[in-house]
This record gives C-alpha cells, sequence and structure tokens, in this order.
C-alpha cells in the first residue's frame, strides 16, 4: 500500500506498479495487473525438478494456490522490522546518497 497526498486526487484501489530507477521509486499507473503471474516461472521452476503431466497440473495448482499465503507471510515478516530511514533505503537499493554533509580534515 502506498499513501499518496489527497490533493493528487487518485482514487483509492488504483493500481500501481513500482520500479527502481537510479533516482528513486518511480510508480506507473497500470490497467490489468499481471505483477503478481508466477505462472510461467512456476512451471518453469516444475518442470526444472521433473514434474510432467498429471502430477504437473497438481504441483502448479498446489504452487499457485499457496501464492497469497506467501504473500500474507512477507508481509507479515515486513510489519515486524523497522521501516529504512531514506539513507538506509537508498543504500540498500543502490542509490546514491548525498547527504549534503561536507567532509571535513582533522587538523
Amino acid at each position: 500500500m502506498v499513501a499518496i497526498p489527497k490533493a493528487f486526487n487518485i482514487s483509492s484501489g488504483t493500481k500501481l506498479r513500482p520500479k527502481l530507477t537510479k533516482k528513486g521509486i518511480f510508480y506507473e499507473f497500470v490497467e490489468a495487473d499481471d505483477f503478481f503471474d508466477f505462472d510461467e516461472e512456476i512451471l518453469k521452476d516444475l518442470i526444472s525438478q521433473g514434474y510432467e503431466g498429471n502430477e504437473l497440473i497438481k504441483q502448479f495448482r498446489l504452487m499457485k494456490n499457496n501464492i497469497p499465503l506467501g504473500l500474507e507471510e512477507l508481509e507479515s515478516e515486513a510489519r515486524k522490522t523497522s521501516p529504512l530511514s531514506k539513507e538506509q533505503a537508498m543504500k540498500e537499493f543502490g542509490l546514491q546518497v548525498n547527504l549534503g554533509v561536507k567532509a571535513t580534515k582533522k587538523s
């Protein structure tokens, strides 16, 4: 969930897709959001594990049905941690940190 100032006049429930750029995180509006469509990745993984035929279909359904639970667990874990400061987030995402502080030489 992203908090957006009311003055931006964007209705609640509007779907956004985050993109990490060199200048920060950019959010773009999306109509049909396939961000959480993992079908291809699930199938590739299961095929690489040797599943085929009916067993492939069974395992695919099982993994696909477990996605919401996995996302809930990720959210729960994220809520247990402290939010990152701006500087910590920039470092974590590999963005340039500019604190506006000049280094001084000790005499």
